[in-house]
């Protein structure tokens, strides 16, 4: 078994020596308090190419397998916070753990537009008296 992984590591890796990062992003919430952050995006660069990128996890954790080593450029971001960059040093066939802290960006997320608020309020008082109406209409015609 140990011989299959050592075989697999280097086809991945191509043979050249690459290495691991893993770690965790966190974010501040309205109380300045930290929280994982799921779905940020961790991207690491070499000479401004892009080498690897992932999604972290549901704890903010995550963990690539580099198939180059030195000195990479790690850019995390998350919409809602700000994008935070650093440099990061793996040595050939070595591992680094490094963990981000994001501020809050102060900016509305491009997903939810602002202007949808007063709409999808509308919206959600009209169904509620609709299903209201119907909801009588139902037990004022099952008495009868």
């Amino acid at each position: 078994m140990f011989l299959v992984a050592v075989i697999f590591v280097r086809d991945v890796w191509g043979g050249s020596g690459g290495g691991a990062l893993s770690g965790k992003v966190w974010g501040y919430d309205m109380y300045d308090e930290p929280m994982p952050l799921a779905w940020a995006r961790v991207s690491v660069y070499k000479n401004g190419a892009l080498v690897e990128s992932v999604s972290t996890g549901g704890d903010g954790g995550y963990t690539m397998f580099l198939s180059v080593a030195g000195f990479l450029n790690v850019t995390v971001d998350h919409p809602g916070f700000k994008t935070q960059s650093r440099i990061v040093a793996i040595s050939e066939g070595g591992s680094a753990y490094t963990n981000f802290y994001l501020e809050r960006s102060e900016t509305p997320i491009p997903e939810f537009e602002a202007y949808l608020l007063p709409i999808i309020t509308a919206a959600l008082l009209i169904l509620t008296k609709v299903t209201t109406k119907r909801e009588k209409e139902r037990r004022t015609n099952g008495k009868d």
